[in-house]
């Protein structure tokens, strides 16, 4: 028996199995999980980085409707001017609502002092509605009050 000899066969090589490893079901689940990862982290992070924008724009919007009240208010006193009672009653009318959740906005924020100056301002406002249907030019007066209420109330505000 040489090496020469066709008769004989070389015994087979062993072949190498593939190591046990993960599926491919399983790497897709761990890439998954990877990216949900990800995105939870960076929805984290970018809402924790507009907290501050988010306070600031809470501002601006409360001192939007302060402003918008008080120019109602200020419109209400010069319709009184001219003797124009409708006018002044409907301008006292459209400065309630953006005083009611201006007083509910301060309260919120824990700054009961300014909310009880808006609620007097609110009143204020009211009285002064009931006087300017009554003709009676002492609205002027009430609308005045409401008006010195509400820029002591903008000059308290952090701008």
């Amino acid at each position: 028996m040489s090496a020469d000899d066709p008769t004989l066969v070389p015994a087979p090589l062993p072949v190498a199995k593939p190591p046990a490893g993960m599926s491919a079901f399983a790497k897709a689940g761990i890439a998954i999980g990877l990216v949900l990862v990800l995105v939870a982290a960076a929805w984290l992070h970018g809402r924790s980085t507009t907290e501050p924008e988010r306070a600031v724009a809470d501002a601006t919007r409360l001192r939007m409707m302060l402003l918008d009240a008080r120019a109602q208010v200020l419109d209400a006193q010069l319709s009184l001017y001219a003797a124009n009672f409708g006018n002044a009653a409907q301008h006292l009318e459209y400065a309630k609502p953006p005083l009611a959740e201006s007083s509910n906005a301060l309260r919120d924020g824990d700054q009961g002092e300014l909310a009880t100056k808006v609620d007097a301002a609110l009143q204020q406002v009211m009285a002064g509605r009931d006087l300017a249907a009554k003709l009676s030019l002492d609205a002027n007066s009430k609308a005045g009050e409401a008006s010195r209420l509400l820029g002591e109330v903008l000059k308290a505000l952090p701008r």
